[in-house]
């Protein structure tokens, strides 16, 4: 059975300021295919909600229930439950993830 998909509000606002980022800097044709790409990973998510690995940095401190799956060079991050697949975060991968998703799990966001 499917589970039902919900975007955090980090994780949309993340994929809107992708997107625009590339609008401004490639064109809305490429930001459109971008934007495609990044949906369909997430419907696989949907189809297969394990397919993603445990995110390693994040392993270090114990957080064990957050999986990515990789639309390169973003990082699409979520989280399993009883009912649905939580988006949490998009982030370019050539960032420094770890802070990033330290500074989450301390707001309380992860």
């Amino acid at each position: 059975m499917k589970k039902k998909i919900v975007w955090s509000q980090d994780a949309s606002d993340d994929l809107i300021d992708i997107v625009t980022y590339i609008k401004e800097k490639s064109g809305k044709n490429i930001a459109n295919e971008i934007y495609k790409r990044l949906l369909s990973h997430v419907e696989k998510i949907d189809i297969f909600p394990e397919c993603g690995r445990v995110v390693p940095e994040l392993i270090s401190i114990g957080v064990l229930n957050i999986r990515e799956i990789i639309e390169n060079p973003w990082r699409i991050f979520y989280r399993i439950t009883s009912n649905e697949i939580q988006i949490i975060s998009v982030i370019d991968g050539r960032r420094n993830i770890e802070e990033i998703l330290y500074k989450k799990v301390i707001d309380g966001k992860i």
